[in-house]
């Protein structure tokens, strides 16, 4: 009689107040690379009366981007129910030994409960493997001698008279001239710019040469960058480039984006979205160093 009432007693107990035992979440691979696929395991194991969901691609993966996940079928035993998931995740951060935990929403009565599975760690494998190559300049010219026939005093005559012209045209017109030839310079410099830049941009609908038109396009951007503002964005990371600017998070939506079209070979929709966002900056950054020209500030 008292262990008939022990347990029902218990019964009501884990139907009304489950005791939710812990996800198991763990990495399929030691280690990974920067901007390549890595496979995070979740499982699991409940009573087969609880609807348990997974995250999906709108929770927040970081410091990984998600890429899919694939569901394994419920296995059911006298255990329990054990559902299972695998996502596949990339990383383009550059810390050694980079951290991750999911949850599992499990319903009840009233709303859902959050179950988090443990801490799981992967390292980074580096990848500055690559070997340069430089190559030599041979020198192939015949030098032919001339005979010396420089008239000096008409030479020195004529070189005396530019001097003062030039000294008198610097003195009057120096200033603006050298703000003209400024302005003509970053001119010129912006054509070639855009011209560069819009050819990448429709090379990037080329499914055969989508990597590497973006990643050009975004190596011309940062030299461009670099030429405007004189700071060195080519050693920059994400993460640097995206703290100059003051609208750094549509900046860094698109520097990720394009990170992982360069780095995983991930081309989206978004892509081109993301040049045209980059290209729309350097066209601010351009006429912001023009208008500090105008105002004789350079």
């Amino acid at each position: 009689m008292r262990k008939g009432l022990t347990f029902i007693l218990f019964l009501y107990i884990y139907v009304t107040y489950p005791v939710f035992a812990q996800p198991k979440g763990t990495f399929l691979s030691r280690e990974f690379k920067v901007g390549r696929p890595v496979q995070y395991s979740l499982s699991f194991l409940h009573n087969p009366a609880q609807d348990v969901f997974f995250p999906d691609s709108t929770y927040d993966f970081t410091p990984f981007k998600f890429l899919k996940r694939d569901y394994y079928s419920t296995q059911t035993n006298a255990a329990g129910s054990l559902d299972s998931v695998v996502y596949t995740l990339v990383s383009f951060e550059v810390d050694s030994l980079q951290h991750l935990k999911l949850p599992v929403y499990v319903m009840n009565h009233k709303d859902c409960t959050a179950i988090y599975s443990a801490l799981q760690s992967i390292r980074l494998r580096s990848l500055l493997n690559a070997k340069s190559k430089q190559s030599g300049l041979q020198s192939n010219t015949t030098l032919v001698l001339l005979e010396d026939q420089i008239n000096y005093p008409l030479y020195f005559i004529i070189v005396i008279i530019a001097g003062i012209i030039g000294g008198l045209i610097y003195w009057l017109f120096g200033e603006s001239l050298r703000r003209r030839l400024r302005q003509f310079q970053l001119w010129r410099r912006h054509l070639e710019f855009r011209g560069n830049f819009q050819r990448h941009l429709r090379g990037a609908t080329d499914s055969k040469q989508a990597v590497a038109n973006v990643e050009r396009a975004v190596f011309l951007w940062k030299r461009y960058l670099e030429r405007l503002e004189g700071k060195p964005y080519t050693t920059f990371t994400t993460k640097e480039t995206v703290e100059q600017f003051s609208q750094s998070r549509q900046l860094e939506q698109a520097l990720r984006e394009t990170d992982a079209v360069v780095y995983g070979g991930v081309i989206s929709p978004q892509t081109q979205e993301s040049l045209r966002i980059l290209r729309d900056l350097a066209v601010r950054t351009y006429i912001k160093q023009r208008e500090v020209i105008l105002e004789n500030k350079m």
